[in-house]
C-alpha cells in the first residue's frame, strides 16, 4: 500500500508540474512509459533523441546537457548550432540567418571550447571561437555541452566545453547500412531554390571487429539580407546652423557649437548571398583483440560563400540644420544641407568655416566572400590490459585556411538639396535629390585588398585510468597532453584609398545601373524605390587608367610606375602585410575517484604551460598628410619590418564535482573549478592599422601581451527523472571572473600625427566582476494522463544571468555589460509524434546583449531582445522512407541593433523566411 501511494503522489505531481510547464511556455518531452497495446507510443524520432540526450546527462559526473540524432543521419535540425540553441543556457549568433557562433552562460563564442570527437578544432576565424556553419549536421551522432569542468577537458571553455561526436560504425548494428537524404530549400527573400543532398554509409562485421562509415554532404543556399544601417553614434562637438534649408546669408553668428550624441550615416543595404558546402567524413574502426580498440577519423569540409553587397549611405557631417535635441543632448532629426545651401551661405562656407567636408550620397561596395576549407584527421587507441587499468592514446591534426577580398569601394554623389532625417528606433529618411541619378556620381574612396587565413594544429594526449576499490577511494584517472598550433594571416592591399577621396571627378554614367528595391524590409523607413548599383571592379579599371589618375589628389604620386607599377587601385602582392602567432600548450592532470552510500565525486587539477611567439611583417608609416579634398589623411608607407614577441604563462586549474542521489529518480550535483580563457591568437598579433579623420585619428591592432581570462566558478544543479524521458531540473551558478578580455580604447601620441590625439583601440586586459545566473528546465510527454493528448509532449527551458563589471575609471566603458550576456533567454517546443507523424514547433528567445562597448567617440553596440519561431514535419512512408519539412524562422523576426538606447538606431536587418523539403530513405 505504501509503495502504491508513493506511485501514486508521483504520478499526480509529474501531471502537475507538466501542467505549470504548459502554462508558462517551458520545456519539456514525451514519455516511454508502457500503456496500453490500443494507444502504445513507440520510443522513436523525437522521442528517442530526447531519451538517448537525458539518459547521456544522468550519467554524467558533472553538469552536462546533450542533443543526441534519434538515428544516422537524422540529428534534430539542419544546423548543429540551431540544436544546441535548445540547450539550457545556450544561445546563438546567426549568419545570414544560419546558426554559426554558440554563447553559453552569457559568455560569447571565444570562451566557449568546441571539440571533434574530443579534439580541438582549427577556425576560419583566426581565433579560437569555432563556425558550426562549416560542418553539416548529417555526420553528427550526439554533441555534449559540460557546463562544469572537469580535469579531462582541455582548458579554454570558461562558458563551457561542448564535444560534438561523429558516427561510429561500431555502435551500431552488424551488417552494411545506408541513409541518403535528398532535399530543396525555399529563401523567401532571394526568392530562389536550391538542392541539398547527403549520403551516409556504415558497415560492421559479425564479429563486430570491424567498421567502416563515410558520410558526405552538399548544401546550396542562396539567400538575400535586407538592412538599414547606421554606422555609429558619436559623441562629439556638433555645429547647429540657425535655419532652413531655404536660409539665405547666414554668418557664424547663427551657428553654435554644442557636445552632443550625433549618428554618422544612415542608409540601406542589399546582400545577396550564395552558399555552397561540401562536408565529408571517414571513420574506420578495428579491434585487434577484446581489450584493443583503434579509430581512425578523417573530415574534410569546403565552404564556399559568396557575397555581392551594396549600401546607399547618407552621410552625416557635425553640421546640420534645425536639429532637434532631446534632455540627453540626443539629435532626434535633422536636416541635412547641400550644395545650394552652401552657395545661398557663402559666409558658412568659406575657407577654415564649416564645410570642412562636404555632405554625400554615398554608394558602397563591399567584399564579403568567404571561401574556407578545413581537414581533419585523428587517431585513437584504447587499450585495457585488466579490468583495472585503461590506457588511451589520440593524435589529431586540423587545418584551416580561407580567403576572402577586403573590399571597400564608395562612388557618390553631392546632393544639391537637404535631406530631412528623423532618428528614433525606426528612422526615417526624405531626400532633397533623387539617388538613382547615373549622371550625378562621383568618385571617392577605394579600399582593395586580399586577406589570407591559416590556422594549422597538432595535438596529442596519453590518459591512464586505474580503478582500485579502497574504502570511498576509486581509483585515479590522468593523463600528459601537448599540442603546437600556429595562426596566420597574410594581407596585400592597394594604396587607393584617398586617389579620388573628396568627390571631384565626375564618373560616366554607363559604369551604373538602376536597380529597383523590391519589397525592401517591407517598403517601410521610407525606402526610395530605387538605388545605383555598380561593379567594383570595372570601376576600380576605370579609375586606374593614366588619363583618369591625372585628375586625382596627387597625379604626381599615382602616375609614378615606379611606384604604382600597376596602378593604385591594383593590389601590390610585392609588400604583404602579415602576422602569425605560435603557441605551445603542455599539460598535464590528475583526476581521482570517490564513491559513496548514494554519493559519487571526481576531484582534481590541470596543470597548464603556454608558450607564444608573435611575429609580424608590415610596411612602416611614415608620415600622415591631409587630404586636399575631405578630411581624411594620405598614409605614407616606408619599407617592411618584422617584430617578434614572445610570452609564456603557467596555470593551476583545480576541479571537483560531486552528486548524491537524494531518490532513485533525483539527483543533486555540486561543482567548484577554476577555469581560464586563453586569448584568441588573432588577437595577439603585431601589426598596427590606421584610420579616421581630422581630429579623430582611429589606429588598432593585436596585443601580444595579453594574459588568459581566469575564473573560479560555483555551480549546484537539481535533476528529478521522471521517466526514461521526462526530468524537470534547476540549477545556479556563479563566475568570479578577472582579466577580462575586452575591446579598450587608450589615447596616445604619435609622431607620424604631429598634433593630433590618436584613439587607439585594441583588445586588453582589463575588468574583474561576478557572473551569476540560474537555469530551469523540463521535457515531458502527455502519453499516459489524458487519452487526448497521448502522442503530445513539450520540452523548455530558461535562464537568468545576472553580471557585474568592475573596469578603470579611464576606460570609457565604465557602463557596459559583458559583451554577448543576454540577462534572460528561453525556448520552448511542442511536439506530436505517432507511428506515422512527426511534428514539433520550437520558438526561442534571448533578451538584449551588448555586442561592443564601444570606445572614444563611438558610442557602444548593443543587440535588442530577438525571438525567432521554426517548426519541422515528418510523415513516414514506409518504415524506411519518409518526407520531411523544416520551417526556419516562420514569425519572420528581424534583428534590431542600437548604441546606448533603442532610440539611437544601428541596424535593422532581415534575413526572410526558409523552407526545406525533402526525403530520407535508409536501407
Amino acid at each position: 500500500m505504501a509503495l502504491h501511494s508513493t506511485h501514486l503522489r508521483r504520478t499526480v505531481m509529474a501531471a502537475l508540474i507538466a501542467d505549470l510547464l504548459l502554462a508558462t511556455g517551458a520545456q519539456a518531452q514525451t514519455t516511454d512509459n508502457p500503456v496500453d497495446s490500443s494507444s502504445t507510443v513507440v520510443v522513436s524520432g523525437i522521442r528517442a533523441s530526447l531519451s538517448s540526450s537525458l539518459n547521456t546527462k544522468r550519467l554524467q559526473d558533472g553538469v552536462v546537457d546533450a542533443v543526441s540524432a534519434e538515428d544516422a543521419g537524422k540529428f534534430p535540425d539542419t544546423n548543429i548550432a540551431e540544436s544546441l540553441q535548445r540547450v539550457t543556457g545556450v544561445q546563438i549568433q546567426r549568419n545570414g540567418g544560419e546558426g554559426r557562433y554558440i554563447s553559453v552562460r552569457g559568455l560569447g563564442p571565444e570562451f566557449n571550447n568546441v571539440l571533434v570527437n574530443g579534439r580541438t578544432m582549427t577556425s576560419d576565424t583566426g581565433g579560437r571561437e569555432f563556425s558550426f556553419d562549416l560542418l553539416s549536421s548529417d555526420l553528427i551522432s550526439k554533441a555534449l555541452v559540460y557546463k562544469t569542468s572537469q580535469p579531462f577537458l582541455p582548458e579554454g571553455g570558461i562558458g563551457s566545453t561542448v564535444d560534438i561526436q561523429t558516427a561510429r560504425p561500431l555502435s551500431g548494428k552488424a551488417g552494411h547500412s545506408f541513409v541518403v537524404n535528398g532535399s530543396g530549400s525555399y529563401d523567401s527573400n532571394s526568392e530562389k531554390k536550391t538542392p541539398n543532398l547527403s549520403g551516409m554509409y556504415s558497415f560492421a562485421n559479425p564479429e563486430r571487429t570491424f567498421g567502416v562509415t563515410a558520410s558526405l554532404s552538399y548544401t546550396d543556399r542562396a539567400s538575400k539580407q535586407n538592412k538599414a544601417i547606421t554606422d555609429a553614434w558619436n559623441y562629439r562637438d556638433v555645429s547647429l546652423i540657425n535655419g532652413n534649408l531655404n536660409s539665405t546669408g547666414l554668418t557664424m553668428a547663427d551657428v553654435t557649437t554644442k557636445k552632443l550624441y550625433i549618428p554618422q550615416s544612415f542608409g540601406f543595404q542589399a546582400e545577396d548571398e550564395s552558399r555552397k558546402r561540401l562536408v565529408g567524413n571517414l571513420t574506420v574502426q578495428f579491434n585487434p583483440s577484446p581489450d584493443w580498440k583503434l579509430t581512425a577519423d578523417a573530415l574534410y569540409s569546403h565552404l564556399d560563400q559568396r557575397n555581392k553587397v551594396i549600401a546607399f549611405s547618407d552621410w552625416i557631417n557635425p553640421v546640420v540644420l534645425g536639429a532637434t535635441v532631446n534632455g540627453s543632448d540626443q539629435i532626434t532629426s535633422l536636416l541635412r544641407p547641400g550644395a545650394t545651401f552652401y552657395a545661398n551661405n557663402p559666409e558658412l562656407a568659406g575657407s577654415g568655416k564649416l564645410l570642412g567636408e562636404v555632405n554625400s550620397n554615398d554608394m558602397i561596395v563591399k567584399g564579403g566572400d568567404r571561401l574556407s576549407i578545413t581537414s581533419a584527421f585523428g587517431l585513437n587507441s584504447k587499450w585495457t590490459p585488466s579490468p583495472d587499468w585503461k590506457v588511451e592514446g589520440d593524435v589529431s591534426t586540423s587545418r584551416t585556411t580561407s580567403s576572402s577580398p577586403d573590399m571597400w569601394v564608395v562612388a557618390g554623389m553631392v546632393p544639391k538639396n537637404g535631406d530631412v532625417i528623423t532618428f528614433g528606433s525606426t528612422p526615417s529618411i526624405v531626400f532633397g535629390d533623387g539617388i538613382a541619378d547615373p549622371t550625378a556620381v562621383r568618385a571617392h574612396a577605394v579600399s582593395n585588398g586580399d586577406v589570407r587565413n591559416k590556422d594549422q594544429l597538432y595535438e596529442g594526449r596519453l590518459n591512464l585510468s586505474w580503478k582500485h576499490e579502497a574504502g570511498y577511494f576509486q581509483g585515479i584517472d590522468s593523463g600528459v597532453g601537448y599540442s603546437q598550433r600556429k595562426v596566420s594571416r597574410t594581407e596585400w592591399n592597394s594604396d587607393s584609398w584617398n586617389t579620388y577621396s573628396g568627390y571631384h571627378l565626375a564618373l560616366p554614367s554607363s559604369l551604373f545601373t538602376v536597380t529597383p528595391f523590391e519589397n525592401f524590409l517591407g517598403n517601410g523607413a521610407q525606402v526610395p524605390n530605387a538605388y545605383l548599383s555598380f561593379d567594383p571592379y570595372a570601376y576600380m579599371a576605370y579609375l586606374n587608367q593614366r588619363s583618369t589618375l591625372t585628375q586625382s589628389n596627387d597625379p604626381a604620386l599615382y602616375l609614378d610606375t615606379s611606384v604604382y607599377p600597376n596602378g593604385p587601385m591594383a593590389i601590390d602582392y610585392t609588400k604583404p602585410s602579415t602576422w602569425a602567432v605560435k603557441e605551445k600548450v603542455s599539460s598535464i592532470f590528475f583526476d581521482s575517484k570517490w564513491e559513496g552510500d548514494r554519493w559519487s565525486a571526481n576531484a582534481g587539477l590541470r596543470f597548464v604551460h603556454v608558450q607564444s611567439s608573435s611575429s609580424g611583417t608590415s610596411r612602416v608609416l611614415l608620415s600622415a598628410t591631409k587630404s586636399p579634398n575631405d578630411t581624411t589623411y594620405i598614409l605614407n608607407y616606408g619599407p617592411m619590418s618584422t617584430l617578434t614577441v614572445d610570452n609564456s604563462y603557467n596555470s593551476v586549474l583545480p576541479s571537483a564535482n560531486v552528486k548524491f542521489d537524494l531518490t532513485r529518480e533525483m539527483l543533486l550535483r555540486l561543482a567548484a573549478s577554476k577555469t581560464e580563457t586563453r586569448p584568441t591568437l588573432n588577437q595577439m598579433g603585431v601589426t598596427n592599422s590606421y584610420g579616421g579623420r581630422y581630429g579623430d585619428v582611429q589606429t588598432g591592432g593585436g596585443n601580444p601581451y595579453l594574459k588568459p581570462m581566469k575564473s573560479n566558478n560555483y555551480d549546484i544543479s537539481w535533476e528529478w527523472y521522471l521517466s526514461k524521458t521526462n526530468y524537470v531540473s534547476a540549477a545556479l551558478f556563479q563566475k568570479y571572473v578577472r582579466d577580462f578580455l575586452e575591446s579598450r580604447l587608450v589615447d596616445v601620441t604619435l609622431p607620424q600625427y604631429p598634433g593630433e590625439v590618436v584613439h587607439d583601440t585594441r583588445v586588453r586586459n582589463g575588468q574583474k566582476g561576478k557572473i551569476k545566473g540560474a537555469e530551469i528546465a523540463g521535457q515531458y510527454a502527455f502519453d499516459n494522463e489524458v487519452s487526448w493528448l497521448r502522442g503530445f509532449g513539450v520540452t523548455a527551458n530558461y535562464t537568468y544571468v545576472d553580471a557585474s563589471a568592475t573596469r578603470e575609471a579611464d576606460s570609457g566603458l565604465a557602463d557596459c555589460g559583458y559583451p554577448g550576456l543576454s540577462p534572460q533567454s528561453y525556448n520552448a517546443s511542442l511536439f506530436y509524434e505517432n507511428s506515422k507523424f512527426q511534428a514539433r514547433v520550437s520558438y526561442n528567445w534571448r533578451n538584449h546583449f551588448s555586442v561592443d562597448c564601444g570606445g572614444g567617440s563611438t558610442q557602444p553596440r548593443n543587440r535588442a531582445a530577438y525571438g525567432q519561431t521554426d517548426a519541422s514535419l515528418r510523415y513516414n512512408l514506409t518504415p524506411t522512407l519518409s518526407l520531411y519539412a523544416d520551417f526556419i524562422n516562420l514569425n519572420n523576426a528581424r534583428t534590431h541593433e542600437y548604441a546606448l538606447n533603442e532610440t539611437q538606431f544601428l541596424t535593422l536587418e532581415d534575413v526572410g523566411r526558409r523552407v526545406n523539403l525533402g526525403l530520407r530513405a535508409s536501407f
